[in-house]
């Protein structure tokens, strides 16, 4: 579900009378039971952002209160105090630039805009003793993680709890100063934002890497079956740090090559961004975009009827605008009525069509596997994001919520 810019092509009738002659039918969900099947779908749930289990449950939500949350930093100073005498290992995670001083020495130094990443100093440290402590971040833009743990011999890696941080005035916890630049400086306007942090364990946002608002769940206000159709959801409610909910469900079951027909009505309204798509299950050729992805559908509800398609590879991926993996095709009622969507799959080609009018295909061409990584198993992923790069370009619309995407039917058939 890559972010990308918009081209335009031309379709072409599908040749053959009745599509379905060559195909034989081998998996299929009707959905004519009272619930999902979880033996057949799993879901995705959360922001996209990265898990850290080693230091517990992180909170969502950073930044003070009505503090911009892109483009800051903030500085915690305290005490650190001890109670094993030993060899210590501190940790810091951050999303972007960190700097740790323990008694005025420079124990981290990685100050550039990066990725969640884990870093580590070793100390040697005495019981019963406190020593001064210095914590410098700064973030940029996305989603923000700051982790503070440590471990010793005397007890596993794990987050610095309140009851080891003191602030210069004897609080647990250490004291953040927050400034609305990335260079700890106050302007001669800004008022400082100063508050006890007992705790640094934050991992927010993610978005799924297009900076979606949705936190993804699994309860029955998102995903459920209603008469016969799978119904996904998205809903303008606080969650978990999150202003919208909603739902991303995929099949356990996976495929390489055939037909897949999935027959739809679409959400509308501006800010919803819906796809009906697949990505591959093994990862062969590495993490994203090497081993590829295949959108049969995506849809913004501000241009509504507007369908795309595209493949991403590691050749093309992200703004996909005039290179030949991307079609588009008008589908006027896509929001009011039912229509079926289909990829077909082959050694050397994929296309996409609508009630079997085809307006995309891509080639294989004898190209090597960064245009072509399409030769291994893909499973089918269902969702509807709230904003992000894409679907909220032009916004969110509140009012366009609760907004529905309604699934009569998934068949997957192998070519005979």
């Amino acid at each position: 579900m890559g972010f990308f810019f918009i081209t335009s092509v031309s379709y072409a009738k599908s040749e053959t009378s009745d599509p379905l002659d060559k195909w034989d039918l081998i998996w299929q969900d009707e959905f004519d039971s009272s619930t999902i099947n979880t033996s057949d779908w799993g879901f995705d749930l959360g922001t996209g952002a990265p898990t850290f289990e080693a230091f517990g449950e992180s909170s969502p939500v950073f930044s003070p209160e009505d503090f911009p949350r892109d483009n800051f930093s903030v500085r915690w100073d305290g005490f650190l105090k001890v109670n094993y005498t030993g060899r210590y290992t501190f940790y810091i995670i951050s999303d972007d630039g960190v700097r740790f001083y323990l008694n005025d020495s420079l124990i981290i130094d990685e100050w550039q805009p990066q990725p969640a990443t884990e870093f580590t100093g070793e100390l040697n440290l005495r019981e019963n003793q406190e020593y001064t402590i210095r914590i410098e971040y700064f973030e940029e833009g996305g989603g923000e993680t700051m982790i503070l743990g440590w471990e010793s011999d005397s007890f596993p890696k794990s987050l610095i709890p309140s009851k080891n941080l003191i602030t210069d005035t004897g609080e647990p916890g250490l004291r953040g100063t927050y400034f609305q630049n990335k260079s700890l400086k106050l302007s001669k306007t800004d008022k400082p934002v100063s508050r006890i942090d007992k705790e640094l364990n934050w991992v927010t946002g993610g978005g799924w890497g297009n900076n979606e608002s949705q936190y993804y769940t699994d309860a029955p206000n998102n995903v459920r079956v209603e008469n016969g159709k799978l119904i996904i959801e998205a809903k303008k409610e606080s969650y978990r740090g999150a202003e919208y909910t909603s739902a991303r469900i995929k099949t356990k079951k996976s495929w390489k090559y055939g037909r897949l027909e999935i027959r739809a009505k679409l959400p509308s309204g501006r800010g919803t961004w819906c796809a009906l798509w697949a990505l591959p299950t093994d990862w062969v050729y590495g993490s994203w975009p090497h081993s590829g992805e295949i959108d049969i559908l995506e849809h913004v509800g501000f241009n509504e009827g507007e369908i795309v398609s595209s493949v991403h590879t590691n050749a093309h991926a992200g703004d996909l605008y005039g290179t030949d993996q991307q079609g588009t095709i008008k589908v006027p009622n896509s929001c009011k009525e039912f229509n079926n969507y289909i990829l077909e799959w082959h050694e050397d080609e994929i296309s996409v069509s609508v009630n079997d009018k085809e307006f995309f295909s891509y080639s294989k061409q004898n190209s090597p596997w960064q245009k072509w990584p399409f030769d291994q198993r893909f499973h089918l992923i269902f969702n509807i994001a709230v904003g992000g790069w894409w679907g909220g370009a032009k916004g969110i619309d509140d009012n366009a919520f609760p907004a529905k995407m309604d699934i009569d039917y998934v068949r997957v058939y192998t070519h005979k």
